[in-house]
């Protein structure tokens, strides 16, 4: 989103939020950017998809570890799912849904998500360090750079957010960070 091409047409089209039907457009004419909405329509449905999945498990592992409420750790009697966690994630979907506009969500999700990838690759440093007789059946690529390269991008992007777009990013940001007096006042053990 905050990203321009300069479509093959010489005018730059700062303004346009589909930069990519444009660019497609230029190139192939209407048949290109049919092809360019299917593919981000199927990219768009598998991300969803994946973190439809996962998102529930996330909360039901850390209800299960004592790190989130316990009611969400339940398990259904007969299907064996964590219910709990999928219906807290449901509401949750469908409050950020009701609340703002597909743009808006788009780049809140992308925003929001950047950060932990950043943080999980991170980790790989403290890991190394802190449990260097661990086994490594996985090879991380080009390490120590390419991680520290991935993790400046990151940091790269949030700025530019910051930057461009300064109320959005700190109202997700604060979103986020109002997250640890509750866990610190719930959680006080941990």
């Amino acid at each position: 989103a905050y990203l321009y091409v300069i479509p093959i047409t010489g005018i730059a089209n700062p303004a346009t939020p589909l930069v990519a039907a444009d660019t497609m457009m230029a190139l192939f004419g209407r048949t290109g950017v049919v092809l360019v909405s299917v593919f981000v329509m199927i990219s768009s449905f598998s991300s969803l998809n994946g973190s439809m999945l996962a998102s529930p498990r996330v909360f039901f592992a850390m209800a299960d570890d004592g790190m989130f409420f316990a009611t969400i750790a339940k398990v259904h009697p007969r299907f064996k799912t964590p219910y709990v966690a999928i219906l807290l994630a449901a509401v949750l979907g469908i409050a950020l849904v009701m609340s703002r506009s597909f743009e808006a969500l788009t780049e809140t999700f992308v925003l929001a998500i950047w950060p932990f990838y950043a943080l999980g690759i991170a980790a790989i440093y403290r890991l190394r360090r802190l449990r260097p007789e661990l086994p490594r059946p996985y090879k991380a690529i080009g390490y120590p750079v390419v991680p520290a390269i991935f993790i400046l991008s990151v940091a790269a992007f949030v700025v530019n957010a910051l930057i461009h777009e300064p109320i959005p990013t700190t109202i997700t940001f604060a979103l986020f960070l109002a997250g640890l007096p509750v866990f610190q006042f719930a959680f006080p053990r941990r």
